[in-house]
């Protein structure tokens, strides 16, 4: 017997048809939609020194000035996920606290978004990795972390604000600079804060002053790089300008076994002053480790405050590990074949010295 479906009442809502497998297999790729809306936000077209890259990497800033078009724009999803997660803690800080977030300020070379602004207090909130984080804790604040704050709290004491909540023109009071790092893996933050300082201000518009004069000067390629390349330097890795900078990434079939930074060593002089360069830092390296060795021997047993810092230890727990010598003899006993895999050693350089010999 068949049955009957009642007739659809007019206007009502149709569900829709279930994806097939092949269609949910083709649905919208979450990163490509990441890189979309990167490329359409105003600091992906960004032509102005903005406030964060202060203190970073001068020939950045130069080619900002210049207007060159940025060659690396992608961010990936990563990146993107730290950018809402930088907004949704700003939307609680502004709900529980008040004042103003995300601050439009705009002068003559410099312009940037000022995270918080709690009056007299100016806010930057950077969050980190785990390691970024940890590196806060051990060395300290970042110069170009400061001068980010500083130039914000200047802006807004002289005026130069581009934001419809406050009046152009109109000083702000601004007493102190606070920089709030949060670990995204763990949650936990740590606050730092300084008095206003027009000492650390003049200094980052001394460094912006620097990069506008030697670009109108002698042009964008005498500004200094200031990171070592990518690979080395994750400044460059994530630069906007990175091909421009450093060209394009390296051919094998026709450069060989090169990278972006061999590029820079063109004639012998160039040669000899690479090889010199490494000697130099391979004994400087080598001296700070026997030293960092001996501080740390020095230490054992002992932690706590010292002045500034803290001292303390971890680890040192057993740990249950496998042993892949008796584990390949095993195998080799009960005739199985060990697992293996084909991986490329890591090239290897050695530098000695030159002794030339007598006939």
């Amino acid at each position: 017997m068949t049955a009957v479906l009642p007739a659809r009442p007019t206007g009502a809502t149709v569900l829709p048809a279930r994806p097939s497998a092949a269609e949910r297999r083709a649905a919208p790729s979450l990163a490509a939609a990441v890189r979309d809306l990167d490329g359409r936000r105003a600091r992906a077209r960004q032509r102005m020194i903005g406030a964060s890259e202060l203190g970073e990497c001068r020939r950045r800033a130069a080619y900002r000035v210049a207007r060159r078009r940025p060659t690396n724009t992608h961010t990936g999803l990563q990146a993107f996920l730290g950018t809402e997660l930088h907004r949704g803690v700003l939307r609680v800080l502004r709900r529980q606290y008040g004042g103003l977030t995300e601050v439009g300020l705009r002068g003559e070379q410099v312009k940037g978004r000022c995270d918080w602004w709690h009056a007299p207090v100016v806010e930057d909130l950077k969050t980190t990795s785990r390691f970024g984080f940890e590196r806060v804790l051990t060395r300290g604040v970042p110069t170009k972390h400061w001068f980010q704050v500083a130039v914000y709290a200047w802006l807004l004491r002289t005026g130069q604000v581009h934001d419809r909540r406050l009046p152009a023109g109109t000083g702000q009071e601004v007493d102190g600079l606070r920089i709030r790092y949060l670990s995204r893996d763990s949650g936990e933050d740590v606050v730092i804060e300084a008095d206003h300082d027009p000492a650390l201000t003049a200094e980052a518009i001394l460094w912006l002053t620097d990069v506008y004069a030697t670009v109108e000067d002698e042009g964008v390629d005498a500004v200094p790089r200031d990171g070592f390349g990518p690979g080395v330097d994750s400044m460059c890795d994530w630069c906007p300008f990175l091909d421009l900078c450093w060209g394009p990434p390296v051919d094998p079939e026709t450069e060989g076994e090169v990278s972006r930074q061999s590029r820079l060593t063109v004639t012998d002089e160039d040669y000899v002053d690479a090889v010199h360069d490494y000697d130099t830092w391979r004994a400087a390296e080598n001296e700070a480790r026997r030293q960092k060795e001996f501080a740390r021997e020095r230490l054992r047993g002992r932690s706590g405050p010292a002045d500034d810092l803290y001292c303390e230890w971890s680890g040192g727990g057993l740990r249950t590990q496998v042993d892949k010598d008796a584990a390949v003899e095993r195998l080799t006993e009960l005739g199985e074949v060990v697992p293996t895999r084909r991986t490329r050693s890591p090239q290897a350089i050695r530098v000695t010295k030159n002794v030339t010999r007598p006939d």
